[in-house]
This record gives structure tokens, sequence and C-alpha cells, in this order.
């Protein structure tokens, strides 16, 4: 090599290190903790959202052992249809008033007969299956020595009614005045 040569002289292009990932910018801090807020909110409204829904898990497994003991008592089967339709009766009212504020409870625990019925059908999409079929029986199947009563579809009904009603302070005035009208 010649000592002359100035080309000789250079060295490599040293680069510098690479950035490392930590420590973390601020705005990478910042979107951690916005994401962890946004997690911690969604779990509290998951889990309020629960208790307040866990009375339909209740009335479910109320029917579900009522219907059950129902068909383990089939010999006596006019007494065993009294008393499911006393105790289907008696939770569906629990149900419509454990989804209300308790000042509301009197505008429902007043209702009987056919505006009973009527409140169900209009308070859940079920059609008029209260009023008009399995349902209908609650009205005065249970203080009647033999019940007509088709046990699995009132069954199937009132499952659909404690899972899809609809039952709050807005819709309460309106299902109201549709059952006063009717």
């Amino acid at each position: 090599m010649n000592p002359q040569d100035p080309l000789a002289q250079l060295k490599d292009i040293h680069l510098p290190e690479p950035v490392g990932w930590w420590p973390l910018a601020w705005g990478w801090w910042l979107l951690i903790a916005l994401l962890l807020i946004a997690l911690g909110l969604i779990v509290w409204r998951w889990r309020a959202r629960r208790r307040r829904q866990r009375y339909r898990q209740e009335a479910l497994a109320v029917l579900r052992h009522a219907y059950q003991r129902y068909r383990d008592e089939a010999d006596d089967s006019a007494a065993a249809s009294r008393v499911y339709l006393q105790t289907v009766s008696e939770l569906l009212r629990r149900t419509a008033l454990s989804a209300l504020p308790a000042n509301r409870h009197s505008d429902v625990a007043t209702l009987g007969g056919q505006r009973w019925l009527r409140f169900l059908d209009a308070s859940a999409p079920v059609g008029n299956g209260f009023t008009e079929g399995p349902g209908a029986a609650l009205a005065q199947g249970p203080y009647q020595p033999n019940p007509a009563v088709d046990v699995a579809s009132l069954d199937a009904l009132a499952a659909r009614w404690i899972k899809r009603h609809s039952l709050n302070r807005k819709t309460l005035p309106h299902l109201m005045a549709e059952v006063g009208n009717a």
C-alpha cells in the first residue's frame, strides 16, 4: 500500500447502534395506559351486566327444577300440573319484579288475570303465547282441580319469556299503557 494514498487511510463507516425497544417512549406508555383503562372498563361493565342479569339464570334454574319435578310426579298428573302452574305463575311474577326498580313493583304486583297475561305477552317477543297459547292456563289453571295444560309448551314459553323479557324504567310505562288499553 501506498502510505501517501488518501483512500487507503479511509476507514469503514460505523453505523450507530440500533435503537432498542426499551425504555419505551412516553407515547407507548400512554397507549398502554389507555388500553388498560379500556380493558378495565370492559371487564367492569361485563361483570355489572352479569350481576344485573343473574336473576334470569336463577329463574331458569327454578323453572328447570319445577319441570323436572313435574315429570317425576307423572303418576298424579292433575296435582302435578296444578303445582307446576302455581310455580310458573309465581316464578314469572318474581322474575318481573326482580327486573324492576323497587319503586315500580306496585305497577306489576297488582296485575292479575288477563291483564297479567297481556303484560307477559307485551313485555317479551313471545307473540300471544300467554293470552291465547299455552300460557293462558296461568290465569285460572292453578285454581282448578284438573287443569288442562300443555306443560312442555308452557315450560318452553316461560323459559323464552325469562330469557327475552324487557322490563326497565323506560319500557314499563309503555307496557302498562298497552296492558290497560287492551
